[in-house]
């Protein structure tokens, strides 16, 4: 995709292109779509993820007329101190973090890391999410983000996009699989 993008850029543009300014400039604001559509298509497949799951929830019973109640069940506890190893933070699920970085990207924070999967899966798209708190630890954002062609046993970087937040709002950050 990044080359399709970069080839219609260079058929389009070929007098900015060719100053280097430009050209990084060009290619940094590609990047930045990328990612952005990335996240989009995260969010989309979370929300068909949703929808299904609530069209499974919201079926009728067998006579027709009464819907059935979905049971909800505790979400997990969490240890205060995650397991820590070779420089990854375990996440959960087979899934480790380092390196975990937020640099300001205009009136936004691009977050930047590496994720571990430990799993026995490959993961086409390994979907995680995101949640940052301010210093009072509450709740700032949440932002899901999806890593693409993740093979079991491998370690690959990622950019996740926060949209609307100053990089001095964040002390802490939770990312999680989904």
């Amino acid at each position: 995709m990044k080359r399709l993008l970069f080839g219609f850029l260079v058929s389009i543009f070929p007098i900015i292109l060719t100053h280097p300014l430009y050209a990084q400039d060009a290619l940094s604001k590609l990047n930045m779509m990328e990612i952005v559509i990335s996240n989009l298509v995260s969010r989309v497949e979370a929300l068909e993820k949703r929808v299904n799951e609530l069209e499974k929830g919201r079926g009728l019973s067998s006579a027709g007329s009464t819907p059935r109640v979905a049971r909800k069940e505790p979400p997990p506890k969490e240890s205060s101190t995650p397991a820590i190893t070779n420089g990854f933070e375990d996440i959960g699920n087979g899934f480790f973090v380092r390196n975990v970085r937020f640099s300001p990207f205009g009136s936004n924070v691009l977050c930047i890391g590496e994720i571990a999967n430990r799993t026995e899966k490959n993961y086409r798209f390994a979907k995680f999410t995101l949640e940052i708190y301010d210093d009072r630890d509450l709740p700032v954002k949440k932002e899901e983000f999806s890593i693409p062609d993740l093979p079991k046993e491998s370690v690959k970087p990622f950019e996740a996009m926060i949209i609307g937040v100053e990089a001095g709002l964040i002390y802490r950050y939770v990312i999680r699989p989904d």
